[in-house]
């Protein structure tokens, strides 16, 4: 029994430690170089993989809509797509990815030129865990994701309008890379 009870403590110490080695990412965009051009997302910035994302300085930059200009000057943004998302039945796509798993909390945005909906749908290894669809002004606000998703490997943002309509200006999640 003695035995039985100390690989029992032994297990949840382990399994403590190994929740606790998550890291919570707050990425803001802030510790990117300010640049007046849309460019890409770097793959790895937050422990994440970006695909069709990308960041420019809102103040810098002459393309962006209202939704672009809601945070503080000097903090670049990302967003969905830009002149070469073709859109596909007026939709375009962003993807996050981290082969060891992420978990959303949530995010702050804003529609870019107006008005969208966006619908966003977790996979683990091509498993659906959720989706859900929200819709956006050109005002900040926050998502929050549903904790039920758990353990995300690929997250799809799909965005309905323009591309460049999903302003990201803040994105909380939990990381398993450490």
């Amino acid at each position: 029994m003695k035995r039985l009870a100390s690989a029992v403590c032994l297990t949840l110490c382990v399994l403590a430690l190994a929740v606790g080695a998550s890291a919570q990412e707050r990425l803001n965009f802030s510790d990117l170089p300010l640049i007046s051009s849309p460019t890409p997302m770097p793959n790895g910035y937050g422990q994440l993989d970006w695909g069709n994302f990308y960041y420019v300085n809102p103040y810098g930059w002459s393309g962006g809509g209202p939704g672009y200009r809601r945070g503080p000057q000097g903090e670049d943004v990302a967003f969905v797509g830009a002149k070469d998302c073709r859109l596909y039945d007026y939709t375009c796509f962003g993807t996050l990815n981290d082969s060891l798993g992420f978990q959303l909390v949530s995010v702050i945005v804003a529609g870019g030129y107006g008005p969208t909906q966006i619908t966003v749908t977790a996979y683990n290894r091509g498993v659906v865990l959720g989706s859900a669809q929200y819709f956006l002004g050109t005002e900040m606000q926050t998502l929050n994701f549903p904790s039920s998703w758990g353990i995300a490997t690929e997250v799809v943002f799909q965005v309905t309008g323009q591309p460049g309509n999903l302003v990201i200006y803040n994105l909380n999640a939990f990381t398993l890379g450490g």
